[in-house]
């Protein structure tokens, strides 16, 4: 069980609901922000078994958060990284990211093996589109993942393949200013191969029915999402942010596959987090 702790704590952090808001999302840490901060997180995300399934699952739960903002380990509302070399423009460094396991209780899956965690890591470039400085900044990501399966019963590992993306990130912290409002926007577009989709969306022969014929997906266009989050402290301790993200599935190239039930997902969450203790000492984080 530990381990769907785990991931599910990986999953909820990579959309963007595991921190509170950073004033070194709008400017450089010459700002002085601690080099750490530790916190607890109590959320909710209702989320879909994969992509493309008409059935989600709702996870609510506590959980532990740590902020970090070394020169090259940070952990924060994007995720974990590691950032090997940067500018005041770009940045390229090692990014982790996950999906949480499908074990039973799915319809289109009825009959069909489980599928385990994802965990992916790989290289990623950041590039600020926008003055360092603004408030608001703008910038372009550009990442490449291998895909490893955990299997949550006996922890076996396999590779899954590859995934990318190109994603445009959005942060505003002057249009609801007033409010104590953060924003945040994005765009992506994702890519697979073929190994990657038939892990989630082929039937083998021997798992094929009248109404879930066998089928395997090439490699190639993944989908689209539009997210969007607000951010907003409460007092000194306590956040609030908010979250949701649409996922688009139309001209896919496993889009025929039986186990896609839908060509719209749609995430949600929330959250409150308790900021406990921040470090004396500032981070050296002088990057995006």
């Amino acid at each position: 069980m530990w381990f769907r702790f785990v991931v599910i704590l990986l999953t909820l952090a990579a959309i963007g609901l595991a921190a509170a808001p950073e004033s070194g999302d709008a400017a450089p840490a010459s700002n002085g922000l601690p080099l750490w901060e530790i916190g607890l997180f109590g959320g909710a995300g209702r989320l879909p078994h994969y992509r493309g399934s008409d059935e989600y699952k709702t996870y609510a739960l506590p959980l532990p958060l740590f902020i970090y903002r070394g020169k090259i380990f940070r952990a924060n509302r994007e995720g974990v990284k590691s950032v090997f070399w940067e500018t005041d423009r770009l940045e390229t460094g090692l990014s982790l990211s996950g999906n949480p396991p499908v074990d039973g209780g799915n319809d289109a899956r009825d009959g069909m093996s489980d599928l385990g965690a994802i965990l992916e890591i790989g290289p990623m470039l950041k590039w600020s589109l926008r003055d360092p400085q603004s408030p608001d900044p703008l910038y372009a990501i550009a990442a490449a993942r291998a895909a490893i399966s955990v299997d949550p019963h006996d922890f076996d590992t396999a590779h899954e393949g590859y995934r990318g993306e190109l994603k445009l990130v959005y942060r505003n912290v002057t249009w609801l200013k007033k409010w104590g409002v953060f924003l945040g926007l994005n765009a992506s577009v994702d890519f697979a191969d073929a190994e990657f989709h038939r892990y989630f969306y082929e039937v083998e022969p021997r798992y094929a029915l009248a109404d879930r014929p066998a089928y395997s997906p090439g490699g190639g266009y993944s989908g689209f999402s539009l997210s969007a989050n607000a951010i907003k402290k409460l007092n000194r301790r306590l956040t609030l942010g908010v979250y949701y993200r649409w996922d688009n599935l139309a001209g896919t190239v496993y889009e025929d596959s039986p186990l896609v039930k839908t060509e719209n997902n749609h995430i949600v969450g929330v959250a409150l987090i308790w900021n406990i203790h921040k470090s004396e000492r500032k981070s050296p984080y002088s990057g995006l």
